[in-house]
């Protein structure tokens, strides 16, 4: 008898797991390609400063790194273009098509605070002006790196604004990242990413006496 009320249980269990599996499977998608784009995003950052202070060199042929570099900037591409697609088809949250491109419009948070201060209204419009940077850099990569390199160069300063806005889009919207461990080690990555924004102003000469 104990053995069959134990099998019962599991299967329940399993069913149950199931079920919310199968109602909720896109959220799954949302939250899974928002860590993937967040984690993309850091290692392009790294990568790319890297590059412009020489230590990506010492560890790969530039050839090789400049190529890892735009794969990982198309792969960003991909899971923001994933995030923002179930986001429309997702129930937990709901999103207009028209609210996946103009910010202000959907104001979901997880209602924590950035850094102590109150961000909640930026939590969705902030991913939404990433993505549009994105867009832009990646777009003025591959039209005008050759062309009107000054242009692609200033250009690619709104990486450090991409990086901004998806540090308060994570932390003040993400389910995972309202507190505990995640959110700290997201806060660490983040703080890795401003040590390397930091050498690159100093090889920049913004931050010697």
């Amino acid at each position: 008898m104990h053995l069959i009320n134990s099998l019962y249980m599991t299967s329940s269990t399993i069913q149950i797991i199931g079920n919310r599996v199968s109602i909720s499977w896109p959220w799954y998608i949302v939250r899974a390609s928002g860590f993937t784009a967040a984690g993309l995003l850091i290692l392009i950052m790294l990568s790319g400063i890297g590059q412009v202070t020489g230590l990506t060199y010492r560890l790969i042929d530039p050839i090789k790194a400049w190529a890892i570099h735009k794969a990982l900037s198309y792969a960003l591409l991909a899971a923001i273009i994933i995030h923002g697609g179930f986001l429309f088809i997702d129930h937990f949250v709901s999103f207009s098509f028209i609210q996946l491109f103009i910010p202000f419009l959907n104001r979901y948070s997880n209602k924590s605070l950035v850094l102590g201060l109150n961000l909640n209204f930026m939590a969705i419009a902030s991913g939404i002006l990433a993505m549009y940077c994105i867009v832009i850099i990646i777009a003025t990569s591959l039209k005008w790196i050759d062309t009107k390199k000054r242009i692609w160069k200033n250009t690619h300063y709104l990486s450090y604004i991409v990086f901004i806005l998806v540090f308060i889009h994570a932390l003040s919207s993400g389910s995972d990242l309202k507190y505990g461990t995640f959110r700290l080690a997201f806060i660490a990555s983040g703080l890795l990413v401003l040590l390397g924004i930091a050498s690159r102003l100093y090889r920049a000469g913004l931050m010697k006496d």
